[in-house]
């Protein structure tokens, strides 16, 4: 869901020599910009357990008038087992600089599917928040998608090649059902 709303000044006979605030690079009017988080309820349904913050909104395509100056990433270590203390690394990276090449990766188009079966293993993408220079974001939309449903990874590697500016690992406590399939065993 995107909303425009255009601003006209119209010349006035009060108009003066004054200068006017320069206007925001991001509009408040972008709709369910929130703080960036890690933590959010729906973003560690993984974890089995009731989850007690806040949802943040899904996902949504990037308004062309939202200039974010960082990005924060949210996912896995790369290591999927389970620590003694019941509990998964989850690691929040921020990021600054140029957003340019990143914005153009989301943009890419998707191919169309293909009509053969066909099957693909890839990681999954980190969640992206883009965020404003007044420290509020949204969720980045899904990745474009190339042959066979692979996951075009131009954004992703654009985020990787910015400066790392913190890290944090949070770790997430699991239900037993869930430490049960982190572990690969039936549940």
């Amino acid at each position: 869901m995107t909303a425009v709303v255009l601003l006209a000044g119209c010349g006035s006979s009060g108009d003066n020599a004054t200068t006017a605030a320069p206007q925001p690079t991001t509009p408040t009017t972008v709709p369910d910009l929130v703080e960036p988080t890690c933590l959010a309820g729906n973003l560690l349904g993984f974890s089995g357990l009731p989850q007690t913050a806040p949802p943040v909104p899904d996902p949504m395509p990037i308004p062309d008038d939202f200039a974010p100056v960082r990005v924060v990433t949210c996912g896995d270590d790369g290591d999927a087992s389970v620590a003694d203390d019941h509990t998964v690394s989850w690691v929040e990276e921020r990021r600054g600089g140029d957003m340019t090449a990143i914005i153009a990766g989301y943009r890419l188009p998707s191919e169309p599917p293909d009509e053969q079966p066909c099957r693909i293993d890839q990681p999954t993408p980190p969640i992206v928040w883009l965020v404003n220079e007044n420290g509020l974001g949204l969720r980045a939309p899904g990745l474009p998608t190339g042959e066979c449903g692979a996951f075009k990874w131009d954004a992703i590697t654009a985020i990787r090649a910015l400066p790392l500016t913190e890290r944090i690992v949070h770790r997430i406590p699991l239900s037993p059902t869930m430490e049960a399939r982190f572990n690969g065993e039936p549940g």
